[in-house]
């Protein structure tokens, strides 16, 4: 619509929501599509072993023939979850049009949902199997993963 010559600029609630579903779609895309090809490469080297390999911190407990130390132990959670919430906080971020992304609040609520309800539906799932050091470590990453997105997002404005 164009009023006087000049685009109309929709403010309404409903095209509020439509702005916050959209980023939070394209989030939810970006996350799946981040997150299939590590769960496919680190699903059978983490759970060959019958032994809980992340507790207690720092132990290094490694399947016999997995070809990481103990650091890659400790990495293999935390980065992961990380590549993937700044991955899928960057995309939601910039699909996530003005005039709603002038509203800080609303910017973050775009952003960020999809990875941190995410994560907290994975903790949800696996709570009753998880360490208290793995969820920590995936907590982390995927917290340093969100300001990495979110800083990225800003830099890129």
């Amino acid at each position: 619509m164009t009023f006087g010559g000049r685009q109309a600029i929709r403010t309404r609630p409903l095209a509020a929501c439509a702005a916050q579903l959209r980023s939070w779609t394209a989030g939810l895309v970006a996350l799946v599509v981040a997150a299939y090809p590590q769960l496919a490469l680190l699903h059978d080297p983490l759970t060959e072993s019958e032994q809980n390999r992340y507790g207690p911190f720092g132990d290094g407990v490694t399947p016999a023939g997995a070809g990481w130390t103990a650091w890659g132990d400790l990495l293999v959670l935390p980065l992961p979850a990380a590549v993937c919430a700044a991955f899928a906080v960057l995309v939601a971020g910039r699909l996530h049009l003005s005039p709603f992304r002038d509203s800080p609040a609303q910017h973050l609520l775009a952003a960020l949902t999809v990875p941190i309800a995410a994560h907290t539906a994975h903790l949800a799932r696996l709570w009753a199997e998880l360490t208290p050091e793995a969820i920590l470590l995936t907590s982390l990453g995927v917290g340093l993963g969100c300001a990495a997105g979110v800083l990225l997002d800003l830099a890129l404005e």
